[in-house]
């Protein structure tokens, strides 16, 4: 069965951990059996540094959704979406690629959303350093 999972949650909420953990679980770690798309992938330099552009943002989406899509393509069983998800349209078109090519799709809440101790946990915790202030605003934006 060639399933497709979309992550959803805050910054620091430990998507990135549970990709990996999932896809550990489901095909033992084979890495030509899975695929986690994750946008954050493309802010990072050739010395493995993180730099977040905003202004780069709509492109590197952009560039993780062709990712995802190749992925489909070659048939790859197991795909994850390792991105925040805030809004459903942002992840609308995953879904819609997804069902088109016979996979079945499973979006997953990672962590708490409206937990205002665990927004101050993933603050301190987020590698990505994004501030407590957004994450909060995330929290508010969140559409379930």
């Amino acid at each position: 069965m060639k399933q497709v999972f979309i992550l959803r949650g805050l910054p620091g909420s430990g998507k990135s951990y549970y990709a990996q953990s999932l896809a550990d679980e489901m095909v033992a770690g084979n890495e030509s059996e899975y695929v986690i798309c994750a946008t954050d992938d493309y802010f990072y330099t050739s010395e493995g540094e993180y730099q977040f552009d905003k202004f780069k943002l709509p492109q590197y989406h952009n560039l993780n959704l062709a990712r995802f899509i190749n992925a489909l393509a070659q048939g790859i069983p197991l795909v994850i979406v390792d991105n925040t998800n805030i809004k459903k349209w942002e992840f609308i078109a995953y879904t819609q690629a997804a069902h088109a090519l016979a996979y079945q799709v499973k979006e997953v809440v990672v962590g708490e959303i409206k937990d205002k101790s665990l927004q101050h946990l993933y603050a301190k915790r987020c590698q990505h350093n994004v501030p407590l202030k957004m994450i909060s605003k995330m929290a508010y934006m969140f559409e379930w």
